[in-house]
């Protein structure tokens, strides 16, 4: 159990290594925050659709539920930014807190969006290990390596929300520990998750659509404006290749 303990460690915090390595530099990291939420979109959607979705079709037999599941999991995520920006709303203007109200509402989404990831991949590790000790290494490993680039974006998104680098680091070291968490519950619920793992990682790849498409898509249209096509369109294409490039490793492996 201390050996699966571990390999969800490292699937959690190794993945962090990218975002740590940025944040250090916030100067830098400024004058390239639109082309870093291009980045972020171009990642996520790489997790959605090259990596999570394809995972959880591979397992079952009928695609259709699981692609139930994922619409389940964007629908929900609807609606909880809609409740959150309602609550969060406060007594700004409407004309000068449209925009605003929008946006303030994806710190809590990208957190919760990444703890559940997490939770998930701590599962599949868990599962991997009881197959074969060996697997669970390979797996958290290969968990860590495509989840950098996601983590970079998410760090950078934070970092011009306004949060401290102390935040930062707190809400992405715990939402990291859920991976850890996912191993345990994966470890003593095996039978329910080796059922139910495509829906639920499905459900995750729809939510994650849902962040990039709806929050972290038109957050890069009200920064660039008409302009800086190229800033925008190539970070993009580099976060879906990146993650692309990442999963096709670890398939390899």
């Amino acid at each position: 159990m201390l050996e699966l303990i571990f390999y969800g460690l490292v699937a959690g915090l190794f993945s962090l290594v990218g975002g740590l390595l940025i944040i250090w530099k916030p100067r830098f990291i400024t004058p390239h925050v639109t082309s870093l939420v291009s980045f972020a979109a171009g990642a996520f959607l790489g997790v959605s659709f090259l990596d999570i979705l394809p995972e959880a079709l591979e397992a079952v037999e009928e695609s259709h539920p699981v692609l139930q599941a994922f619409l389940v999991g964007f629908v929900i995520f609807f609606a909880l930014e809609r409740v959150l920006m309602r609550v969060t709303h406060g007594h700004r203007h409407e004309e000068e807190g449209k925009h605003e109200a929008h946006t303030e509402t994806l710190p809590p989404l990208l957190i919760l969006g990444d703890s559940l990831h997490n939770f998930l991949d701590g599962v599949v590790i868990a599962l991997a290990w009881m197959a074969n000790p060996a697997l669970g290494l390979i797996t958290a490993l290969g968990i860590a390596a495509h989840e950098i680039p996601q983590e970079i974006g998410d760090f950078a998104i934070l970092l011009d929300r306004g949060w401290s680098k102390v935040k930062i680091i707190a809400a992405n070291v715990l939402s990291s520990l859920c991976s850890v968490a996912g191993a345990i519950v994966g470890y003593f619920a095996s039978g329910f998750f080796a059922g139910q793992l495509s829906f639920l990682l499905a459900a995750v790849a729809g939510i994650f659509t849902y962040i990039a498409a709806s929050d972290l898509i038109p957050e890069i249209h009200h920064r660039a404006g008409h302009e800086r096509t190229y800033g925008v369109l190539l970070p993009f294409l580099a976060g879906l290749l990146l993650i692309g490039y990442l999963v096709s490793l670890s398939h390899a492996g």
